[in-house]
């Protein structure tokens, strides 16, 4: 801001004369227009809920802290798959600070927990009351669901890299707050029940958690199944967290598959023992991104098994910044790209309104991901911003373009395989396609 001076000088006028009392109605006008000027800078420099706005006319960007909040699984069920994001997200912010935007952005990460728990309530009541400009959500629908309302009624964006529930896709109950940068089940469950009829199989036994994942999911993967004329001869469900798995695994061994479809978290841990319990070939078991690299050394070997996970096979260099990122090799990449691209969006949606706040941010989540110039960074696409060309990001997990619904167009599914030892997965193939 610059300070607005009366001009005022020293003067001869001599006290009484008209050309004194017209110099000091000058001087007295000049005060009000500097007040009135005062207040409108203020007005100007004064920022929303949650964030700060550009203070100059003109300017040309976002000024003030842009903070963004994570609600990451680090207990619960999906600890395992908690660090990948958290890394990815962690990385995000590094590359956004290092690119010397105006305006600084922090990140704060709080557990998820799971259902069992009200952590993600907890959390999501912290962040919102620390004045937040967005937060990424949870990446279990499940949990997504508890924290929903609380979110989106607080008006503040959150986009969540993994939670695949189609059924949350509805505009009219998030105030157009809620976004994710991973395709929802209608195309994972489309893209493994198509893997599944490509790999020959006739007779699919599919076990799944009774939750708003696992359902979702099962849905998908039974009626691809049943159109390409393949017999889905048990479709059994379980309870979450559940930790005996022999009843449900011998109804599914009962209908004598050529293919198991496992839909679970960190279930999988028991669920493969009573597998190989019943001598199981673990060269038949499909499983999704749930339950993808939560085996590792000690537990059975599932060598063979193949997994699909939504999103691209994150290159070689970045997969090196992650595991530098999280101290010490992941056990699993799933879902990083997706946490990075998600929290450098929220920083472009910040650069493109000239602002932190909460609504700016949501309102140019879509802009800057589709329909402009195209870039790959946080600062190649900033840099675009400041000279007022419109872009159109796409990042590391592949080509992200939002409807009004917050949901991706167009998406990877990748599709994984355990090739040992100690439950190694490489990373097989990977499939576009448009929802």
């Amino acid at each position: 801001m610059h300070r607005i001076s009366s001009g005022r000088t020293a003067s001869s006028e001599v006290p009484g004369t008209a050309s004194t009392v017209i110099s000091r109605r000058r001087r007295v006008a000049a005060k009000a227009v500097a007040a009135s000027l005062s207040v409108m800078v203020l007005a100007a420099c004064s920022s929303g809920s949650g964030g700060t706005s550009s203070s100059s006319a003109g300017g040309n960007g976002a000024s003030g802290d842009l903070k963004i909040g994570a609600i990451y699984p680090q207990t619960g069920s999906l600890a395992l798959l908690g660090p990948a994001a958290i890394a990815g997200a962690k990385l995000a912010t590094a590359d956004i600070n290092a690119a010397k935007p105006t305006f600084k952005t922090s990140l704060t990460v709080k557990d998820s927990g799971d259902t069992t728990t009200d952590i993600a309530s907890s959390s999501a009541k912290s962040l919102l009351a620390s004045g937040t400009s967005a937060i990424l959500a949870p990446e279990s629908s499940a949990v997504v669901k508890t924290v929903f309302s609380q979110i989106t009624n607080a008006k503040v964006p959150f986009i969540t890299p993994a939670a695949t529930d189609p059924g949350m896709t509805n505009p009219n109950k998030s105030n157009g707050m809620f976004f994710r940068t991973v395709p929802s089940d209608l195309l994972q469950g489309q893209a493994l029940a198509q893997k599944i009829v490509s790999d020959g199989k006739k007779n699919v036994a599919i076990l799944y958690m009774n939750e708003a994942y696992g359902t979702g999911l099962n849905n998908q993967i039974v009626n691809t199944l049943k159109a390409n004329n393949v017999k889905v001869g048990a479709d059994v469900s379980f309870t979450p967290n559940s930790t005996n798995f022999n009843a449900e695994v011998g109804k599914v061994l009962a209908a004598k598959p050529d293919a198991l479809v496992v839909i679970s978290f960190d279930e999988i841990k028991s669920i493969s023992a009573a597998l190989q319990q019943n001598k199981f070939d673990f060269k038949n078991f499909y499983g999704t991104d749930g339950n993808n690299g939560i085996l590792g050394k000690g537990d059975p070997d599932i060598t063979g098994a193949q997994f699909s996970t939504p999103g691209v096979n994150p290159a070689s260099g970045l997969k090196d910044k992650l595991n530098t990122e999280n101290g010490k090799p992941l056990n699993s990449f799933s879902y990083a790209a997706e946490s990075y691209d998600a929290t450098i969006l929220i920083a472009l949606a910040a650069a493109e309104g000239k602002s932190t706040a909460p609504q700016t941010i949501a309102d140019n989540l879509i802009k800057v991901s589709d329909g402009g110039t195209k870039c790959t960074t946080f600062k190649a696409c900033y840099d675009l911003i400041q000279k007022g060309t419109d872009i159109d990001y796409d990042g590391q997990s592949g080509p992200i373009a939002w409807n009004k619904a917050g949901d991706v167009t167009k998406a990877s599914i990748s599709f994984y395989k355990t090739v040992g030892p100690n439950n190694k997965t490489d990373w097989v193939s990977q499939q576009t396609s448009s929802l």
